[in-house]
């Protein structure tokens, strides 16, 4: 038990989070959310009922979103959209990481948490922009795409590195959640369920891409083997967000695809975009740390001031 925590404290002493795969990922977070206050109208985000007269939901903590203290009028809501966006392009620019981070992680909350009908990659960019400030706050770059001068400071790397280890815990649950739930149903397991989500008329594939392939999305061996495969690549994924060194980024190999075919057949582009950003910011420290800093910057003793 000691030498495993003292392997995770000497992990900690040296964490490095700030490669090119950390800033790709954190430009993506925010494109994601960036995509969905470009392209879906104010109508579409908060649908108006008796209950929620505005449409954006404000009950409890969600009161602190920034469409709710705000109030509900349509000048309230495109000074929001305005703000929101302006934040979410620099954030995505890379600039000044340590100052955008937190308003990054509060417009992101704030879209999830007061929209009508948030899919689950809301959820997941509340939680990963929210693990990202620790990592985020110790850094002094301009830009985040530039080689960092200097180690993280020594208080900040820890929490850096825990926030890192959550952010892998929290991958791990959502997609061992997906792959147990789709095990456990019979429709995926034998091929009724791709089938009835490509022909879905809400979440469906596009018109062009049943006609392309209709007959592929047909129950038979061909959707068979898409539902296992869809449940063994979650699987894979669950687990190798934990492996050591290049079997990692694994991970991502997998990711990318399987995201990238249900941005394409389902049109779930701000979901698919924050899944493989969550899973490259769990894999990127692996595959970049050696690349950031030279190892003699990486003075442990080194006073911080």
């Amino acid at each position: 038990m000691s030498a495993f925590l003292d392997r995770w404290v000497a992990s900690a002493a040296v964490f490095e989070p700030r490669g090119r795969g950390f800033a790709a990922a954190r430009t993506l977070l925010a494109l994601a959310e960036l995509s969905v206050l470009l392209f879906t109208s104010d109508d579409a985000l908060f649908l108006g009922t008796a209950q929620l007269p505005s449409g954006a939901r404000c009950a409890g903590f969600r009161a602190i979103s920034l469409w709710c203290w705000t109030g509900g009028s349509p000048r309230a809501q495109l000074a929001c959209r305005v703000v929101a966006i302006a934040v979410l392009v620099v954030t995505a620019s890379g600039y000044r990481p340590r100052w955008t981070c937190v308003p990054h992680w509060y417009v992101t909350f704030s879209l999830g948490a007061a929209m009508t009908v948030a899919n689950g990659g809301e959820g997941v960019a509340r939680i990963v922009t929210l693990l990202l400030v620790p990592m985020c706050l110790g850094d002094g770059r301009r830009w985040q795409w530039s080689t960092p001068g200097e180690p993280l400071p020594a208080r900040r790397r820890g929490s850096a590195y825990v926030a890192h280890l959550v952010i892998r815990a929290q991958l791990t649950v959502v997609y061992l959640d997906s792959a147990l739930a789709k095990a456990v149903v019979p429709e995926w397991r034998d091929g009724r369920a791709v089938a009835e989500v490509f022909h879905d008329p809400y979440y469906g594939a596009a018109a062009a891409w049943q006609r392309w392939a209709g007959s592929l999305a047909d129950p038979g061996a061909v959707t068979t083997a898409l539902g296992w495969g869809t449940i063994a690549a979650e699987l894979a994924v669950a687990v190798l967000v934990w492996a050591p060194g290049r079997w990692r980024v694994a991970a991502f190999a997998i990711a990318v695809p399987l995201h990238g075919a249900i941005m394409a057949t389902m049109g779930l582009v701000s979901f698919g975009a924050v899944m493989i950003a969550a899973v490259a910011l769990a894999v990127a420290p692996a595959g970049s740390r050696a690349r950031v800093l030279p190892a003699s910057a990486l003075d442990l003793h080194r006073p911080t001031g």
